[in-house]
């Protein structure tokens, strides 16, 4: 099977993502044919160990596994790409600089300073040689999010910094910033998603974004978005026994 990178090149990939402690919704998941799955360490419980067992669940499932750190934390960037994920997702990017600190964080040399361990998950523990490990690592997805309106201002100079794959538009936290906190579906909400879509599509940058309704799918794909993540598991794990007992 390609890799999460090599795909976004060709199709759309969905996605959800994970708020849970339980490695086996992140297992089942990925037999259910998700594209990825994105381990929440910023508004989600999981430790850094339940990480490491979500990143070997979704490797036996063959679903990517993403992990969401909290900002532009270079320990944080480096120890959800240690764990074996096929990548990581920096939250709230305003500006070019810090999205040239976090490329910096999550790649080695040449590309970046990502501090050098070989003794974890993502080396096979040492086993893995030198040279063919940092190339690998160096081609793990970065996913960085534009949320706000300083980010929207800044966005031209933010998508030319090189070494990151996508430009992910965080919906909730935009309405935030435009002062129509949860209203994904309010005008000037949706004014500062096209700007996002329209400068990724002019620069060429693999453009994703998070919805919590199938009926924003068709609008996002229109945008050419190719890295959609539809809900959170626990959500979609509620709204079925939700159904269920309304049945």
């Amino acid at each position: 099977m390609k890799d999460l990178r090599s795909r976004l090149d060709e199709t759309v990939c969905i996605g959800i993502f994970s708020k849970t402690t339980d490695s086996a919704f992140v297992e089942s998941a990925g037999h259910a044919g998700l594209d990825f799955i994105i381990l929440d360490t910023e508004h989600g419980p999981a430790s850094w160990e339940t990480i490491h067992h979500h990143a070997r669940a979704a490797a036996a499932s063959g679903v990517a596994a993403i992990v969401r750190v909290c900002g532009v934390d270079a320990h944080a960037i480096g120890a959800a790409l240690d764990s074996g994920a096929a990548g990581v997702q920096v939250p709230n990017i305003t500006n070019a600089a810090q999205a040239a600190e976090a490329v910096a964080a999550a790649r080695f040399h040449p590309m970046g300073q990502r501090g050098v361990c070989r003794f974890v998950r993502a080396a096979r523990f040492g086993e893995a040689e030198k040279a063919d490990y940092f190339a690998a690592e160096n081609e793990k997805l970065l996913v960085l999010q534009v949320e706000g309106i300083e980010g929207v201002k800044n966005i031209d100079e933010i998508l030319a910094v090189p070494g990151f794959d996508v430009c992910f538009v965080g919906p909730y936290d935009l309405s935030q910033s435009a002062g129509r906190p949860g209203d994904v579906e309010a005008s000037e909400v949706k004014d500062l998603i096209n700007r996002i879509a329209d400068a990724a599509n002019a620069a060429g940058k693999t453009l994703g974004i998070f919805t919590d309704t199938s009926g924003a799918l068709d609008r996002y794909r229109a945008l050419n978005v190719r890295y959609i993540a539809h809900s959170v598991d626990v959500s979609l794990f509620r709204d079925a026994i939700a159904r269920l007992v309304k049945a």
